[in-house]
């Protein structure tokens, strides 16, 4: 398991497919998070720095609180299906704010030891988001309509790299 960031223009891409797609705030703190494989491709799932409600807020299929809010949460609700050129590996050690720092090395240890358990959460929400709400319990069809369209994304996904790629060669002939 590794900690990626994510590109802003990646971002802003399937935000316009989506608009549950959440902003990247343009690495002023971007999205740290870890990739799993759902079905074939890599989904980025988000993590998210502690926050006071954490404490309250209970575990749920789309979201998972980290040494019990302690460490933060998963975002399994923002998760996106993503290619290897979106990601940006990154050091952990290679963070120059020590709090900072000191929070991811510990997210990092309590995930390592909680794996198992968030690959089936990400793969159980997959699965739930692709049934039809005919199917799915009341509280089922809230969690659906917070999560981002996966099937959507995945679709796009896979076109990022040839449209991004068109439009870099546009730019350069008018240049």
């Amino acid at each position: 398991m590794r900690f990626y960031f994510i590109k802003d223009e990646y971002i802003e891409y399937l935000h316009n497919v989506d608009s549950k797609v959440s902003d990247n705030k343009h690495e002023t703190r971007p999205f740290v998070g870890i990739v799993l494989k759902i079905h074939e491709l890599d989904y980025y799932v988000p993590l998210s720095s502690p926050k006071p409600k954490h404490k309250t807020m209970k575990n749920s299929k789309d979201f998972r609180k980290i040494r019990g809010g302690e460490y933060g949460a998963i975002n399994f609700n923002n998760m996106l299906p993503v290619i290897k050129e979106a990601l940006i590996e990154f050091n952990i050690q290679d963070i120059p704010d020590y709090k900072y720092r000191n929070l991811l090395q510990n997210q990092y240890r309590a995930l390592v030891k909680d794996f198992d358990k968030i690959k089936q959460m990400a793969h159980d929400l997959y699965h739930l988001c692709q049934l039809e709400e005919d199917q799915l319990k009341p509280y089922e069809i809230k969690i659906k309509n917070r999560c981002c369209n996966f099937k959507l994304l995945e679709l796009h996904c896979v076109t990022y790299l040839s449209e991004s790629h068109v439009a870099a060669t546009l730019n350069s002939d008018i240049d």
